[in-house]
C-alpha cells in the first residue's frame, strides 16, 4: 500500500488519535505559529484556500495478482446476490465476517462486478471515513478492511460517504471483523445494510480450484476416486474456510501421474501442514498455544470446557512466583525428570502481561468448527480431526521442551470425562516418544493434584496396548503394583479398571493381586483395597464371558489363601453374584472346573462374617427368581448341594436362617433339602457359627 495525496480535508490526514481532542490541533496552513506562552485575548489567524492543501492518506492500489486471485476460480457465496443489490442502491456497503472466511475476496468480487478490468483502491483501516472523500473519478471501487472504530461513524457521515460514492461513481466495501451485536448495532445507529458474509460451500471452492489445476478430466476422476468420496467429503466439511479448501486440490492435484495420493497420505499431509503451521505460530504466542493444546486433548466437547481448560493453561505457563516461592526448576533438557512448571522458548517469554483468554479461540478459529453436541450444546473440534494427532507428532519431534508443561497440565483433569481424554492425550505422546515420555508419571503421580492418579493411570493402560509404547507401560505397571508408594500403586489400581480399557483381564488380575500383596497396616490399606475390590466388580460387569471367567478363576485362587487377597475375594464375591445370578447358574452346569470355582466362591463368602449378609441376600434373590423355573431351581439345587457336601460352617448358618425364617422366604424348601442332607452326610457337622441367628 502507498501513501497518496488527496485534494480535501487537510484535517482528515491527521492522524484519528488528535480528532477525537480538537484543542490539540493547529491548523495553520502558509502561517507562523507562536509557539511560546500565549496571554489572553492573544491569538494568530491567516486564511487561505484549502485546495492546495494535500493531505496525505493512507490507501493504495489493490494489486494486480490479488485481485486476480480473488476474480479467478471465485465461487459465490449465499450473500453475493444480496450484496450486489445493496451495493447498486446504496454506493456503500458493510460486511461482517470471521478473518479467513473469504470476506475479502468476496469484497473484490463484489467491486469488480464484470468489468474486465476494473480500478479498486484499498483504504487503510486506521483511516477515519468522517473525513475521507473518494476521488473525483477513475476509480470503480474502495475497500477497507477492518476499520478501527465503525460505531464512532454518524449517519449524516454515511450519507455523505453515499453522496460522494455516486458523485465519484464508485463503490465502498467496509469489511469488518464480526463481533457479538455489532451488525445490531450498525444498522440501528447508522440505518445502514450490514451483509453477513457465510463462507462459499467448500465442495465447490475446491472443484473449481481442483479443475484449474488438473485440467484433465479424466485425471481429475482418476484422482478422485483414488481418494473416494467418503474421504474427500471429510476433508471439505461444512464451514471450512476457501484456503483450506484450495490447499486440499493442491494437495490432490500437486503428485504426478505416478503419485497420485491415497486417502490416508492426503489426510495426513494436509493435517501435518495444518499443524506444523499451528505449532509454529505458538511458539510465540502463548494464547494459541493454550487454546490449540485444549482442542487437541477436547475436541468434541462443550465449548466452556475447552476454553476453560485452555484458560488453566495459561494460567499454568504464566505462574508468577512470590518472594518465598521455591527456585523453578530447570526447563526440559530431554530427561523425563520432575516436570517443568515453565513453557522454554518464547511462548513463556511473553507471559507477563498475557490475560487468560476465554474468547475467542486465538489464531485456530479457522480450523475450528463449534458444533452441537448430544445434548445441544456448542462443542468445539477440529475441522480436520486428524489435526489434533499431527500437532502431537508435530511436539514431540519438534517441541519436546514442552512435554513436562502438558503432563503437569493435563495431570489436573476436572472430571472424569476430562481424564479420560487427558489419559488418551499423554498416551499419544508416549505412543510418539516410543514411551519416553511416561517417565515423567511419577513425579506427576506423586506430586500433582488427586485426579494425576486417574489420568496417569488411564495413560499407562491406553499406552499398553500401543506397540511403540506398550513395553515401557508394562514395565512400570509391574514396578508399580508391588511398589511401597500408595500413589503408584492406586494408579495401577486405576490402570486395571475396564474403563480405561486396555489391559487383558488376565494382566489386570495378576497386578491387582500384586497390589493386594503389598498391602499393609498402612492408614491408605483400606482406601487401597475398597479400590481393588471396585475395580473387580468393573471388571466382571463390564466383562465379556471370557473376561468374566478370569475373574472367577483368579478370585477363585484367591479365596483358598488365609491373607488379605482371601478375604477381599470373599467380600467383593456378593457383590459379583449380585450382578448377574443366570451367569453363575450357566456356571454350575457348564464343566466340573467352573462349578468348583463357584462353589469355592460362595462358600467362602457365606464363612467371613463381613460378606455373608451381603452372600445370604445374593442367594435369596436368586432362589426367588428361580422359582418356577425348572433350569434355575436345578442349577441352585447343584449349588446347595455342592456346598452341603463342603461342609463350611457358613453354609449351616445360611441353611439355618432360611429354615427358621417365614414361610414364605424365598428358598425354603430349598433349605429343608438342604439340610436333611447335611444332617445325612457324613464327615464331621459343623457347629452353628452364629448360634441359630440369621
Amino acid at each position: 500500500m502507498t501513501t497518496e495525496a488527496g485534494p480535501d480535508d487537510a484535517v482528515g490526514a491527521l492522524p484519528p488519535e488528535l480528532l477525537h481532542d480538537r484543542g490539540l490541533v493547529v491548523y495553520a496552513p502558509h502561517g507562523a505559529i507562536n509557539t511560546g506562552t500565549l496571554h489572553g485575548g492573544q491569538r494568530y489567524a491567516t486564511a487561505d484556500s484549502p485546495a492546495d492543501v494535500v493531505p496525505l492518506v493512507r490507501q493504495g492500489p489493490v494489486r494486480a495478482k490479488d485481485l486476480q486471485a480473488a476474480r479467478r476460480c471465485f465461487a459465490r457465496s449465499p450473500v453475493h446476490t444480496a450484496g450486489l443489490d445493496a451495493l447498486g442502491s446504496s454506493g456503500v456497503l458493510f460486511v461482517l465476517g470471521a478473518p479467513g472466511t473469504g470476506r475479502q475476496t468476496l469484497a473484490l468480487n463484489l467491486l469488480a462486478g464484470s468489468r474486465a478490468e476494473p480500478v479498486l483502491v484499498q483504504v487503510d483501516g486506521t483511516v477515519d471515513l468522517a473525513h475521507w472523500r473518494p476521488r473525483p473519478r477513475g476509480v470503480h471501487g474502495y475497500l477497507m478492511m477492518n476499520l478501527a472504530d465503525p460505531l464512532a461513524l454518524r449517519p449524516w457521515d454515511v450519507s455523505r460517504l453515499e453522496a460522494e460514492m455516486e458523485k465519484a461513481g464508485a463503490r465502498l466495501v467496509v469489511v469488518l471483523r464480526e463481533t457479538p451485536d455489532l451488525a445490531r448495532a450498525l444498522e440501528d445507529r447508522l440505518d445502514v445494510r450490514v451483509l453477513r458474509h457465510r463462507s462459499p460451500d467448500p465442495a465447490e471452492v475446491f472443484s473449481r480450484h481442483f479443475a484449474r489445476l488438473c485440467p484433465d478430466a479424466q485425471e481429475r476422476s482418476r484422482r478422485r476416486r483414488r481418494v473416494g468420496q467418503e474421504a474427500l467429503a471429510a476433508l471439505l466439511p461444512p464451514g471450512l474456510p476457501p484456503g483450506r479448501a484450495v490447499r486440499v486440490a493442491e494437495a490432490l492435484a500437486g503428485p504426478g501421474p505416478d503419485r497420485r495420493p491415497s486417502a490416508t497420505e492426503l489426510t495426513a499431509g494436509l493435517a501435518a501442514a495444518e499443524a506444523a503451521r499451528l505449532v509454529v505460530a505458538a511458539d510465540d504466542d502463548p494464547t494459541l498455544l493454550a487454546h490449540l493444546f485444549s482442542v487437541c486433548v477436547h475436541q468434541g466437547l462443550d465449548r466452556n470446557t475447552v476454553l476453560g481448560r485452555a484458560t488453566e493453561l495459561l494460567a499454568l505457563v504464566g505462574a508468577g512466583r512470590g518472594p518465598g516461592a521455591e527456585p523453578e526448576p530447570p526447563p526440559y533438557d530431554g530427561d523425563p525428570g520432575r516436570p517443568a512448571l515453565a513453557l522454554p522458548g518464547p511462548a513463556g517469554a511473553r507471559l507477563a502481561g498475557t490475560p487468560a483468554a476465554a474468547e475467542p479461540l486465538a489464531g485456530i478459529g479457522a480450523v475450528c468448527a463449534v458444533r452441537g453436541d448430544r445434548d445441544g450444546r456448542p462443542a468445539v473440534t477440529f475441522l480436520w480431526p486428524s489435526v489434533g494427532g499431527a500437532v502431537w507428532d508435530a511436539v514431540c519431534r519438534e517441541r519436546p521442551e514442552w512435554l513436562p508443561l502438558l503432563h503437569v497440565w493435563l495431570g489436573a483433569a476436572g472430571d472424569e470425562e476430562q481424564a479420560e481424554r487427558a489419559g488418551s492425550a499423554l498416551a499419544a505422546l508416549a505412543e510418539r516418544t516410543a514411551g519416553r515420555s511416561l517417565g515423567l508419571l511419577a513425579d506427576l503421580v506423586r506430586g500433582g493434584p488427586p485426579t494425576a492418579v486417574e489420568v496417569a493411570g488411564r495413560a499407562l493402560a491406553a499406552s499398553a496396548r500401543l506397540d511403540p509404547a506398550a513395553a515401557a507401560a508394562q514395565a512400570l505397571l509391574a514396578e508399580w503394583s508391588d511398589s511401597a508408594e500408595a500413589a503408584l500403586r492406586a494408579t495401577v489400581v486405576v490402570a486395571c479398571r475396564p474403563d480405561a480399557d486396555g489391559l487383558p483381564a488376565e494382566t489386570a488380575m495378576w497386578l491387582l493381586r500384586r497390589v493386594v500383596d503389598v498391602l499393609g497396616a498402612e492408614g491408605d490399606a483400606a482406601a487401597t483395597a475398597l479400590r481393588v475390590s471396585g475395580t473387580l466388580v468393573l471388571r466382571f460387569s463390564a466383562g465379556t464371558t471370557a473376561t468374566r471367567q478370569a475373574v472367577v478363576r483368579e478370585l477363585a485362587v484367591w479365596v483358598r489363601t488365609d491373607d488379605l487377597a482371601g478375604l477381599l475375594a470373599a467380600l467383593v464375591v456378593p457383590a459379583l453374584v449380585a450382578e448377574d445370578r443366570d451367569w453363575f447358574g450357566e456356571r454350575m452346569s457348564a464343566g466340573e472346573e467352573s462349578a468348583d470355582q463357584v462353589v469355592a466362591l460362595v462358600g467362602a463368602a457365606l464363612d467371613e462374617a463381613p460378606a455373608y449378609p451381603a452372600m445370604r441376600d445374593a442367594l435369596l434373590m436368586w432362589c426367588a427368581e428361580a422359582a418356577g423355573a425348572p433350569d434355575r431351581e436345578r442349577r441352585l439345587d447343584e449349588l446347595f448341594a455342592r456346598l452341603v457336601d463342603g461342609r463350611r460352617p457358613g453354609v449351616l448358618r445360611l441353611l439355618l436362617s432360611i429354615d427358621r425364617a417365614a414361610r414364605t422366604t424365598p428358598g425354603k424348601a430349598l433349605a429343608e433339602r438342604s439340610l436333611t442332607r447335611w444332617r445325612a452326610g457324613s464327615g464331621p457337622v459343623a457347629a452353628d457359627p452364629a448360634d441359630g441367628r440369621p
